[in-house]
């Protein structure tokens, strides 16, 4: 009688235990994507493009370089003014980021001539893409200092016609084409061109065919062989402001 008494009390007190654990937490839903959907999504690489070689792309600075101040490895910021025709259209429009650095600075002191070398690393498409920028300055300055009597230049075989700024292939009136090549996924035009602004305002834009340092006396500018741009001033220190303009050429 006490062992069947015993082993009620026992079962009861198991039955307790039991009805006082808590239910297993729920499975958490298994997720949509199988792998092999995050593979493929994973396979498709974001829009892109490219420039042809000789391609004109204008661009604003963004902040001052001086000479006096500036650094090699210093980053220069600059933001293009046109909307460039991309396929697919959109990639590069007005407002995209150009980004290089300083690679040589040497200040003015005596009769030591103040040079300052640059080159352009990036430009970062609309989509967030960022594509190599090889290029190199062909002009700078500010627009209402361009001065066609003195600064401008024919640009012939811009687009592989034998054409100067200005005339297409038959011979009328119409903006300037770019490099040559087989741009196979960049279009290779832009528009507009031309100085579209009034000297003196803010909408004022430096011509594709101005050449050298605009409105900087004593200052010249020249290409290297890495790529590069070289300013060089002999009287003082070469100083770019923001603001200024730049027209860059790709090779």
């Amino acid at each position: 009688m006490k062992t069947l008494l015993f082993s009620l009390v026992a079962g009861l007190c198991l039955a307790g235990i039991s009805a006082a654990q808590p239910p297993p937490p729920p499975q958490a839903p298994a997720s949509a994507e199988t792998p092999a959907t995050a593979s493929i999504s994973d396979a498709i690489p974001p829009l892109t493009m490219n420039f042809a070689p000789g391609t004109l792309i204008r661009v604003t600075l963004e902040k001052p370089i001086d000479a006096k101040k500036a650094k090699v490895g210093d980053q220069i910021f600059a933001k293009t003014t046109d909307d460039l025709k991309s396929v697919p259209p959109g990639l590069a429009t007005r407002g995209c980021k150009i980004i290089g650095h300083v690679v040589e600075d040497t200040p003015h002191q005596g009769d030591a001539a103040s040079t300052l070398r640059v080159v352009f690393d990036k430009m970062i498409l609309k989509n967030g893409t960022e594509i190599a920028l090889p290029a190199t300055i062909k002009a700078v300055g500010f627009a209402e200092e361009f001065n066609p009597a003195t600064d401008s230049e024919v640009i012939n075989s811009m687009g592989g016609n034998g054409s100067g700024r200005g005339a297409n292939a038959a011979g009328n009136n119409g903006p300037a084409g770019s490099g040559g090549g087989d741009p196979t996924v960049y279009a290779g035009g832009r528009s507009p061109g031309g100085n579209t602004g009034t000297p003196g305002t803010s909408d004022a834009k430096l011509p594709f065919d101005a050449k050298g340092a605009i409105g900087m006396p004593a200052t010249s500018l020249s290409a290297g062989t890495a790529q590069d741009s070289i300013l060089t001033c002999k009287k003082k220190n070469v100083k770019l402001d923001s603001g200024m303009q730049m027209i860059l050429r790709t090779d």
